[in-house]
């Protein structure tokens, strides 16, 4: 067999759709018609010579990079998938699971995952990304289509970022506990930066927010699609210096909040940190002397109260009070029975 001949059987089941022949078509017909020089003679001899060589350099290369990269799509049962070392997504109820199942029962698996050789468990895959396909193949009963690639952490990252950038995004709180997740795994910010595509300063958002909320409360809220940057800041914002959380735990244990989708959960829970309304202080009041002239005013707070003495209507009276402060204060002690 010609080595021409070769390299065709051996990308007849490769390649994509594309390269598959016309219906009714010979194997011939898989090559691309070029142009030629001529049909007879030395030069259309040569011109054939010359369009065999080209299809032969073009079918070594494109069989040469689908066996370097990894990108022969092969069938994996479920059972021998494991996610991620960090998911990018929150578990709990996922709303768009039943959409997909029944994508994938009515038209098949059209897009591959990508997976890695599991790097301690011999015979088993780890998602690179996926993971929803997997759990909803593996619901159906049905295998996964997957290219399997020797990745490192680093690199496994970052393609599970790239592939949930260009699909289906993350919400905000799904990436900020994402790059936390990242970050307490060990991984450089480059890295983290690259896997989200996002530049020093959004990072360091994401980050902060993530650290200012305890997990628990984000799970419990779950991925809040609809809700941004900016209300999840106010939250972490809200939470600052927060030490009595009765409201806030009375709201997430409520019916209201477990009946909510993910996005009301958030703005129950907001609602829940809004900031307190400082109690009203007592309106000052006034002392006044027998003739009714108003000479102190009086304030009375929780910790304090303030006597502010009007130097016109009676002056050099402050200096009085002062000066019998010790005294005042020696009756005070001595009126006392409670010491």
């Amino acid at each position: 067999m010609g080595r021409k001949n070769l390299l065709a059987d051996l990308l007849d089941d490769k390649l994509t759709a594309v390269n598959e022949p016309p219906s009714g078509g010979s194997s011939d017909n898989r090559r691309p018609s070029q142009p030629t020089l001529g049909s007879r003679g030395a030069v259309g001899a040569m011109s054939r010579s010359l369009e065999m060589l080209s299809a032969e350099r073009d079918a070594a290369k494109a069989l040469t990079e689908q066996l370097t990269t990894g990108q022969a799509v092969v069938e994996i049962d479920p059972g021998l998938i494991d996610a991620s070392i960090v998911p990018d997504r929150m578990t709990g109820v996922d709303e768009k699971h039943p959409a997909l199942v029944e994508s994938i029962r009515a038209n098949g698996q059209l897009v591959p995952i990508l997976l890695r050789p599991h790097p301690t468990s011999p015979g088993r895959f780890q998602i690179a990304y996926g993971n929803r396909r997997v759990r909803a193949l593996a619901e159906l009963g049905h295998p996964a289509r997957a290219v399997v690639r020797d990745l490192s952490d680093e690199d496994l990252v970052v393609a599970q970022g790239k592939e949930n950038g260009e699909r289906e995004d993350l919400s905000f709180i799904e990436r900020a506990t994402y790059a936390a997740a990242l970050e307490d795994r060990g991984f450089k910010r480059e890295i983290i930066m690259a896997a989200l595509s996002v530049d020093k300063t959004e990072l360091s958002r994401l980050i902060t927010v993530a650290r200012a909320l305890p997990r628990s409360l984000v799970d419990a809220i779950g991925p809040a699609p609809k809700t941004g940057r900016r209300r999840w800041m106010e939250l972490a914002e809200r939470m600052v210096g927060r030490h009595d959380q009765k409201a806030l735990a009375d709201s997430v244990a409520s019916d209201r909040f477990v009946r909510a989708t993910s996005d009301e959960r958030f703005s129950i829970t907001f609602a829940a940190l809004a900031p307190r309304k400082p109690k009203a202080s007592p309106r000052p009041t006034t002392w006044s002397d027998d003739d009714g002239k108003k000479i102190v005013k009086i304030e009375r707070r929780a910790d304090r109260v303030t006597l502010a003495l009007d130097e016109k209507a009676a002056p050099a009276f402050g200096d009085f009070v002062i000066s019998r402060l010790p005294e005042l204060y020696r009756a005070f002690r001595g009126g006392r029975t409670d010491e």
